[in-house]
């Protein structure tokens, strides 16, 4: 059983892929309960009855917490930045990466407001052209020459279980082994390791 208070799944990426999701998980015999979360402190020593935030009882052998952690930005607004930051709590930047309204400040990764998936080979993006950037400016090159930076694409893929996954592509939406595939073979840690000049 899969419980999630949202009311699709993989609500970060887009519709199409979110419901292949679902229905794999369902061709599975996955119960899935949306717009419910699990109160984790329903149940006594040694029950394993959880109830949801509908009143609904559940009884599981076990359980695992998935959740996404909130960005940590709330100290910011104790900075000169506070005035930076949008109504989600992340930094507003211009198309070079500097925070808006600031010449020698830069942000990158998720804490920005760039409209894109929040993904880890994005800041790695984010960091190279802010690096590139910083290199110009220290050595008295002018912002004229400095790199825009160019949203990524929404490009996503999920595994589900050990051989299959979802991809979600700007020309099309798979579900199956091909992504299984493509995502479960090593989380792209050995491209990841090869950019950064590592031994894969």
């Amino acid at each position: 059983m899969l419980v999630h208070k949202g009311p699709r799944l993989l609500e970060f990426i887009g519709k199409k892929a979110s419901n292949k999701s679902l229905r794999w998980l369902r061709s599975r015999n996955v119960e899935v309960k949306l717009e419910q979360a699990v109160d984790l402190n329903s149940t006594s020593d040694g029950s394993q009855v959880y109830r949801t935030s509908t009143g609904e009882s559940l009884e599981a052998d076990c359980r695992f917490l998935c959740v996404g952690k909130p960005l940590a930005t709330a100290w910011l607004s104790e900075t000169i930045l506070k005035t930076n930051l949008d109504k989600n709590g992340r930094l507003m930047v211009d198309e070079y990466l500097r925070v808006k309204g600031r010449s020698n400040i830069f942000a990158i990764g998720d804490i920005t407001d760039i409209p894109e998936i929040k993904q880890g080979y994005l800041a790695q993006r984010h960091a190279l052209l802010v690096a590139k950037t910083l290199k110009l400016l220290m050595a008295g090159g002018k912002e004229s020459k400095m790199t825009k930076y160019v949203p990524g694409l929404p490009i996503a893929m999920v595994s589900l279980g050990r051989k299959n996954g979802v991809a979600q592509f700007p020309f099309a939406t798979l579900c199956g082994r091909i992504p299984g595939w493509l995502k479960s073979g090593d989380l792209f840690l050995g491209t990841t390791r090869k950019q950064m000049g590592l031994k894969p």
